[in-house]
């Protein structure tokens, strides 16, 4: 390694001065250029991301916070329903048919949970359901697997519902 530092100096200083001052400009070109490209650029490509990051989260934040009385507010209703004598099957049933959907089956897990299956449904039909069942009745999915029909927009699904 000495030898080559040694014989690089030696190959230098045989340069003319005017060469030796180009060779210098162009080693701090090429140096500086590095630095840039290796260090400064991607800093600052993170930092850039970094502040996107903070800022879609900050209005995610933003959005949730104002969605927290509204949610309360139909968690409450749910369990108001629930409390008032009406059984879980029966608003689970009430609310398939006033979407226009019939469950193959539907069997009881519990006190406080219930596995409904549909054969062939509507995927938008079933969201619209699912909607419905958390905004108005205040039962949410514990559990889903939905599969692909052959016809399209016709699903297959299983889901374990609780209140």
């Amino acid at each position: 390694m000495k030898k080559i530092l040694a014989d690089l100096k030696a190959g230098f200083r045989e340069l003319e001065k005017r060469e030796q001052s180009a060779l210098l400009g162009l080693s701090g070109f090429l140096i500086l250029a590095i630095f840039y490209m290796g260090v400064w650029s991607p800093i600052g490509n993170f930092v850039a991301d970094s502040r996107l990051d903070h800022d879609k989260h900050r209005k995610l934040n933003a959005y949730l916070q104002s969605t927290v009385a509204a949610a309360k507010t139909a968690s409450g209703n749910g369990k108001s329903s629930q409390a008032g004598g009406q059984s879980l099957l029966t608003s689970i049933s009430r609310t398939a048919q006033s979407v226009g959907i019939q469950p193959s089956r539907m069997q009881p897990e519990g006190s406080a949970a219930v596995s409904v299956w549909f054969d062939a449904v509507a995927f938008t039909q079933l969201m619209l359901w699912l909607e419905r069942l958390e905004t108005q009745q205040g039962i949410v999915v514990r559990q889903i697997t939905i599969d692909r029909r052959d016809e399209s927009g016709q699903v297959s699904a299983r889901l374990v519902l609780k209140s």
